[in-house]
């Protein structure tokens, strides 16, 4: 197995110890480059690697600490090189397996704590005749602290090792998350300092945590059981094929703790459900399953299958990628139903479930001109009259199986109804952004509070939703400006104070009246980057995982594509005099321009084209 790369770690070692004091530094081997993917799509990037040595001769704790935590950011021979810093009895104790502490300032090796233990006097007393026996000299310890602005924690989620990491929110202050770590030594019998007690999880700075793990996504369901939902986590890179496919497969079965995981999801796989073995056949990954799922109906088989085909597709990493999965009960194949050739093997294009890319007739778009609401199938397709409304309207939104229309109008004032029917004006005022979900409820923004409407309910009032932290701690108190909901009806974009763009997952959390269930947005542990002096003017999901955004900056119109996970933003071209974007997967790109003019994209390129005249332009959703 390849060592991980350990040159950020080395050089802030470097720096941690020049201020801490005069100490050597651990030898280095050669550096090295090899090819690091960052996530299931990305491209293979060199990053450089040194490979740290075995501790020198008369090395003083600092430098004995500063050297293992070199060492054991490599995953390479399961830290052999690291555990040369450690007495034996923790060299066998210490399992860290893909646990980790990351560091955005640090890690940094304090100066160390001197201690004398003295020796346990002998129990029994020496019979006459015989010498007394003389007890070991006092032993000397050391504890070194290791300190550093703490950017998330990543703990595994399971006995065996291996688990899926969900990164706690950058939102929280720096350095909040954990206490500091205490490493422990002694000296051995050649007197050289070796850890006599370690963390059980690595200590990583950021930089390394970044290219030595990447993402990946377990999928659940929503709670209609309607479609997959991705989860994403965070995977080391050399986990081996074998331990990343069973501990991808172990999650589904007992879902981790994370923002998703509280009402915004769940699994289909029945508690009690055991894991014999997941290995891979070719491009196959074998799953054989045992336990409770012996029980499971096939309509749950059905599901089951589905969220191991799209969790595993990808997986395999270091060899042949996962491209079908063959699910087993009991070392026996089980056969989706329909298959009257008795093939086990699925793939990701053939099973009943899938994610939510949108519903509804995806290429028709809405707009405002004249006083009427028009549509459009497509940019070959005529304009239609869809529904006259009047003067006075600045949005429209059509939900997205084309059963209801909601208009806002240049006083804040909202409106639904079915589309093509009688529209209600609903309670309230000062409503800005809306989007639909995919149970015909609206969601939208209003005196800085994200509110929901039910669209077959004209006279019920508008549900406020909670949105806490990623932990469920703590409402968010800060302006909340924009939103948008994804097909799947479970995850939500949020803009904050106009300026900052974050994630949620949307459940209904169980209150003091049972009767009364509230609605919250958890919000997502994965950070969000926005360039400063960025005002978000409007936003739209584009597929499943992914969001297009429409922001104002100092230089004009910008226009970036944010994917969920957390991964790299990707700029797109904007054209002058943008207001406003609608996104449909595998569709045009639809921009709202000033002075009542629209404009699309078909290649997501920045290939502008004008077209007819109109305002709002929105697909449904």
């Amino acid at each position: 197995m390849v060592a991980r790369p350990v040159l950020a770690l080395a050089s802030a070692l470097i720096v941690t110890l020049s201020v801490a004091g005069c100490v050597s530094i651990p030898s280095a081997g050669p550096v090295q480059a090899y090819p690091v993917t960052q996530g299931p799509d990305a491209q293979g990037e060199p990053y450089q690697q040194v490979v740290i040595g075995a501790p020198g001769t008369g090395w003083s704790p600092q430098e004995v600490v500063a050297g293992f935590l070199a060492a054991s950011a490599s995953f390479g021979d399961n830290w052999q090189v690291a555990r040369e810093y450690m007495t034996p009895q923790e060299s066998e104790a210490w399992n860290p397996s893909w646990s980790a502490t990351v560091y955005s300032d640090g890690p940094n090796v304090k100066a160390p704590v001197y201690t004398v233990i003295a020796a346990a006097k002998p129990k029994a007393t020496p019979k006459k005749g015989q010498k007394a026996v003389k007890p070991p000299p006092p032993q000397k310890q050391a504890a070194v602290t290791i300190t550093g602005s703490v950017l998330a924690n990543l703990s595994g989620s399971n006995l065996a090792g291996y688990g899926s990491y969900a990164v706690p929110s950058t939102s929280a202050p720096q350095g909040s998350l954990g206490a500091q770590p205490t490493i422990a030594l002694v000296k051995n019998a050649a007197q050289q300092w070796r850890i006599s007690s370690a963390p059980q999880e690595l200590l990583l700075t950021s930089d390394s945590f970044k290219s030595d793990y990447q993402l990946r996504n377990l999928y659940f369901l929503d709670p209609t059981s309607r479609y997959l939902v991705p989860d994403p986590v965070y995977v080391p890179l050399q986990a081996t094929p074998a331990d990343l496919m069973n501990g991808m497969v172990y999650d589904l079965v007992k879902p981790p703790k994370d923002w998703l995981s509280d009402g915004a999801t769940r699994t289909s796989l029945p508690a009690g459900t055991t894991i014999s073995n997941v290995t891979l056949d070719g491009v196959t990954a074998v799953v054989d399953l045992g336990g409770t799922i012996a029980k499971a109906s096939a309509a749950a088989m059905q599901q089951i299958s589905a969220q191991l085909v799209w969790t595993l597709s990808g997986s395999g990493q270091g060899g042949q990628a996962v491209q079908s999965v063959e699910v087993e009960v009991g070392g026996k194949p089980w056969i989706p139903p329909g298959n009257s050739q008795g093939n086990p093997v699925q793939r990701d294009s053939n099973t009943k479930y899938s994610p939510a890319s949108g519903s509804g007739p995806k290429s028709t778009f809405y707009y405002l001109d004249g006083g009427y609401v028009m549509s459009r199938d497509g940019i070959s397709g005529p304009p239609v009259k869809v529904e006259l409304v009047g003067a006075g309207y600045t949005q429209v939104a059509v939900s997205p199986d084309g059963n209801y229309l909601a208009v806002i109008d240049h006083g804040g004032n909202l409106s639904i109804g079915p589309l093509g029917g009688k529209l209600t004006k609903r309670s309230g005022t000062g409503y800005t952004t809306m989007s639909w979900d995919a149970n015909d409820d609206l969601w939208t923004t209003s005196g800085n509070q994200i509110v929901m409407l039910r669209a077959a309910a004209p006279q019920s009032q508008p549900i406020t939703a909670s949105v806490v932290s990623s932990a469920g701690i703590g409402n968010l108190s800060v302006p909340l400006t924009a939103v948008s909901v994804a097909p799947d009806g479970v995850r939500a974009a949020i803009v904050v104070g106009g300026s900052s763009l974050y994630f949620g997952a949307i459940s209904w959390q169980q209150g003091a009246n049972p009767r009364e269930p509230t609605l919250r947005i958890a919000l997502s542990p994965f950070d969000v980057p926005t360039r400063i002096g960025t005002t978000f003017a409007s936003l739209t999901w584009y597929g499943a995982d992914n969001v297009i955004t429409l922001t104002q900056t100092e230089s004009g119109p910008a226009v970036t594509e944010y994917p969920v996970n957390g991964g790299a933003a990707t700029p797109l071209s904007a054209t002058p005099g943008m207001q406003s974007i609608s996104a449909s997967s595998g569709y045009v790109l639809i921009a709202g321009l000033a002075k009542g003019r629209m404009a699309y994209d078909a290649s997501l390129t920045g290939s502008w084209m004008p077209i007819t005249s109109g305002v709002s332009p929105a697909y449904p959703g």
